[in-house]
């Protein structure tokens, strides 16, 4: 009688304290997972985004290239200047400082800022919206000859804060282009180069 009463107890408190803990364990690992996905993921859709963006600003600057077809035979005068953002073009720009914040063109709604989606923002008049940002390096790979075929190597670097980072003033602003370069521990990047050919049709 009495073996028969001592198997129908229920569990003990130490018994029910060791599955609590490892029931707790378990759960505190899913929540920690939870929390690893889910930040994987927010940095996979920016960083598509930030693709997306610099790729748009390749196109963007291959289509400004349609407004750059002198010198050529009929034409010696240059006409690089008639272009929205190639005409910023260096001698030779190899060094951080040679980075430049594009202007926003109001004609093509484009320019270096966007928002959380990648939509193009006019940093004047929407700045707190800005969610990335691009800057552009463009320098001579061939000087344009009198009969045209000049060839321009194009950078573009896309930008936007890391979690739990912050920077002291705005980061689409010209004035902190070199700051935004060497900070890497606050920026994520992304960047693209091509070459922008004259158009000589």
């Amino acid at each position: 009688m009495k073996a028969r009463s001592l198997r129908q107890r229920g569990y003990t408190a130490v018994e029910l304290m060791m599955a609590i803990g490892i029931f707790g364990i378990g759960v505190t690992g899913i929540i920690a997972m939870q929390k690893v996905t889910t930040v994987s993921n927010q940095h996979a859709k920016n960083l598509s985004i930030a693709t997306h963006i610099a790729e748009s600003w390749l196109d963007m600057l291959a289509t400004d290239a349609v407004m750059w077809n002198h010198p050529s035979p009929g034409n010696t005068v240059p006409d690089i200047g008639q272009t929205t953002w190639l005409q910023s073009v260096k001698a030779n720009a190899n060094t951080v400082n040679d980075w430049i914040l594009p202007a926003y063109s109001t004609v093509l709604g484009f320019g270096p800022a966007f928002d959380a989606l990648g939509n193009p923002v006019n940093p004047a008049t929407a700045p707190a919206s800005i969610a990335f940002c691009s800057h552009l390096r463009l320098s001579w790979l061939y000087q344009p000859t009198s009969s045209g075929n000049g060839l321009i190597r194009a950078e573009v670097r896309v930008f936007w804060l890391r979690d739990g980072q912050g920077f002291a003033q705005p980061m689409c602003d010209a004035a902190q282009i070199t700051n935004v370069g060497g900070a890497v521990q606050t920026f994520h990047f992304v960047q693209k180069i091509t070459a922008i050919r004259e158009n000589t049709l």
